[in-house]
């Protein structure tokens, strides 16, 4: 069942949208004046710790927040006064909330009752919601006889069932253990593929947004840091913030020595190295900058006499099932992570204390515009 169609607009236009509670002595700022697209059937991530302002965002694209300033469109049209029932727009909250005393059939057409739909509508309509989330068998049984996957995807579909053209998920996989956690992550990629609706789902799981998402807002103290695909956001960070909210970074200090069109090449602070990094960032020869590597980007070996190498010595050493993180010292004080995979032909394995030699590919490193 797709129900997608082609519109000029995008599904939901955040124009600079500004979010202050106000306060006796200091009004707090949520959003400040932030501006992006959301496209119409996209599976797009608000991604952020505690307080960032994800959740104000998705609550004020609800209807369940004012806007202090600016505007949020839906297909070019201007929701930013209508109320939450007047929005065709749903949403599923981290509890679920379904009706106790309901069935799931029940539950799932609740809405299309609300809405004043005809019978065989919402007969055929929750039908077919429950054979989209593999739960028909279970139509006649109450909330407290499922499990908390059961439960999550039976609020799905009731969000679902009236069609909206935007469906708002906060957080709804954070009562949910690991397992069933990665196994709905899958059920939801592959449901709003069939519906065509636009999700915008809040997380602070950063594990989440980069199996789900088609892009990613990272943002921080009510502003967007940085919005791309899961492969953007982790190889090209734009800031120190991004890089260390995704994933683990290495962020290194060096000096631009050349600065061409497309590239740069530094001096890293680490070694005196030379390295020539593509760079988007326009730089100035003698400029100070920062350089980010991810730790599987790194290789450790035996130590180097090269006057390029970075030589250091394991300091710690975590193995972590998949992979062994380790961290060496280098010899001008800088810490370094790496992490390598745990293959059957790993080779010698490497203790605290070893002296090794630090590699770091070239095309791996990427400057941060702060």
């Amino acid at each position: 069942m797709n129900t997608n169609k082609s519109f000029p607009s995008p599904a939901i236009d955040i124009v600079s949208v500004t979010k202050i509670y106000p306060h006796r002595t200091h009004p707090v700022t949520a959003l400040n004046d932030i501006s992006f697209a959301i496209k119409d059937n996209e599976f797009f991530t608000l991604l952020g710790p505690s307080g960032c302002g994800k959740t104000t965002l998705l609550r004020m694209i609800g209807g369940f927040e004012g806007i202090t300033k600016g505007q949020i469109q839906l297909y070019g049209e201007d929701i930013s006064t209508l109320q939450p029932n007047q929005r065709p727009i749903n949403t599923v909250f981290q509890q679920y909330a379904l009706f106790p005393h309901f069935t799931v059939f029940e539950n799932v057409a609740f809405g299309l009752k609300r809405l004043g739909r005809d019978q065989a509508f919402i007969k055929t309509q929750t039908e077919s919601m429950l054979e989209l989330i593999r739960m028909a068998e279970f139509a006649d049984r109450k909330p407290n006889q499922l499990s908390g996957g059961q439960q999550q995807r039976v609020a799905l579909a009731r969000a679902l069932a009236p069609q909206p053209k935007v469906l708002l998920l906060d957080e709804p996989l954070s009562a949910l253990d690991l397992k069933l956690r990665q196994a709905m992550r899958e059920e939801l990629k592959d449901i709003q593929k069939k519906t065509g609706i636009t999700f915008i789902f809040v997380t602070h799981d950063q594990e989440e947004a980069l199996t789900m998402s088609d892009r990613i807002a990272v943002m921080s103290n009510g502003e967007v840091q940085q919005i791309g695909t899961a492969t953007d956001i982790y190889d090209h960070p734009v800031n120190h913030f991004v890089a260390n909210f995704i994933g683990e970074a290495n962020i290194l200090k060096a000096k631009v020595s050349k600065s061409d069109k497309n590239s740069i090449t530094a001096i890293l602070a680490a070694n005196g190295g030379k390295v020539t990094i593509t760079s988007d960032v326009s730089m100035k020869k003698g400029q100070n900058i920062s350089v980010m590597i991810r730790p599987e980007r790194i290789q450790i070996g035996k130590i180097s006499r090269a006057k390029s190498a970075l030589n250091g010595v394991i300091q710690g050493i975590s193995y972590l099932g998949t992979d062994t993180q380790l961290q060496v010292i280098l010899d001008d004080g800088e810490s370094i992570i790496a992490r390598q995979q745990n293959s059957i032909d790993a080779g010698t394995p490497l203790n605290k204390g070893d002296k090794v030699s630090v590699t770091i590919p070239q095309h791996a490193l990427r400057v941060l515009a702060d």
